[in-house]
């Protein structure tokens, strides 16, 4: 563990720039860092699409990052605020470089590039892509050492806060489509291109024979996924959409999947925001080695975790499609074995 600053006026800054799956596993280190540091000010630079899930009021501030800022700017306005030291989790260029421009004396980060071995004077030797910790182990250990979680149950937990607003949202929309709470499931069907995916007929079936057991569904989906939501929606007219033009926001959205009896999704953000609720998760997973539940599972004890059985897949990074000789192995996902698993964590 790194030394407390001795200034109560301390400022610290966290960098987590990229998707929101990374972005919830990058929680836990926010609160680990309020309780290491209890008088300092601790400041999160973030995606503003992020930011409704992120209302911590005066606990832990936002800065906005902007993707198409120069690294001169970002460092102007991170040398404005003082900080004393900055955690960047992920070694990426521009903020990286940012930070040592803004003159952060303590900057902590991942020794895992050439770059980083000279931009941060203090952090750990760390080859995420070797997996042997989960992603939210590797953030933490920046600031404590971790040694990995050998259950889920043992895992860090992440921080979500929103606003009464997004409650209020929820609220309209359960009513507004008949739903009581935790009578419903939430499948999200895309992936944003970050994972691996099941067939969109094969949700289309795990819908459908949900909703003929009596069990209300919603899907979800973010602003790019309109058409696929549209398409889900006219194979099976039952469903109830909790997308784009239900205008209720990603806060809202978190909200509606904290009622939620159980959320079906692949891994990504949407799986790590209904795990940061509470929900209890069925996580689609491919068997590449870097996509795997160890890295990138949810944080919930309360989950099922699917990965096609019986595949000894040769893949390290990337699929290598009709090469491998189970592609497509996640043709293998069988409605009857998800709805048991759903069983088994609701239950």
């Amino acid at each position: 563990m790194y030394p407390k600053d001795s200034d109560v006026s301390a400022r610290i800054l966290v960098t987590r720039t990229d998707r929101l799956g990374d972005v919830i596993l990058a929680t836990p280190v926010l609160r680990e860092l309020r309780q290491i540091h209890p008088t300092a000010q601790i400041f999160f630079l973030v995606q503003k699409q992020w930011m409704p899930v992120l209302q911590y009021s005066e606990t832990v501030k936002l800065i906005e990052y902007d993707p198409n800022e120069s690294i001169r700017a970002l460092a102007e306005k991170l040398r404005d605020f003082g900080f004393s030291r900055a955690y960047v989790l992920r070694d990426e260029k521009k903020v990286s470089f940012a930070v040592l421009r803004a003159k952060i004396p303590v900057r902590v980060g991942p020794f895992s590039t050439l770059r980083s071995l000279v931009i941060f004077n203090r952090g750990r030797f760390q080859k995420r892509s070797r997996c042997k910790m989960h992603e939210a182990e590797y953030n933490l250990d920046l600031v404590a050492r971790v040694q990995p979680a050998q259950s889920a149950d043992r895992l860090p937990r992440a921080w979500i806060e929103t606003l009464p607003e997004a409650h209020e949202s929820a609220r309209i929309f359960l009513l507004t489509h008949h739903l009581s709470p935790k009578s419903f499931y939430v499948i999200h069907p895309g992936s944003s291109g970050s994972s691996r995916y099941v067939n969109p007929s094969a949700l289309e079936e795990l819908a459908t024979q949900l909703i003929r057991r009596g069990d209300p569904v919603c899907i979800s989906g973010g602003p790019s996924e309109g058409e696929n939501l549209n398409a889900f929606k006219k194979n099976v007219p039952a469903v109830h959409v909790l997308g784009p033009q239900s205008g209720i926001g990603l806060d809202g959205m978190a909200e509606v999947y904290r009622q939620a009896r159980a959320v079906i999704a692949h891994g990504t953000g949407p799986l790590h925001l209904a795990a940061a609720v509470g929900t209890p998760v069925l996580a689609i997973f491919p068997p590449i080695f870097v996509l795997s539940e160890k890295r990138w599972g949810p944080l919930i004890p309360r989950r099922s975790v699917w990965v096609p059985p019986g595949v000894a897949c040769p893949a390290l990074y990337r699929c290598i499609g009709e090469k491998c000789e189970y592609y497509d192995c996640m043709d293998r996902f069988r409605v009857s074995d998800a709805i048991a698993r759903l069983e088994t964590i609701t239950s």
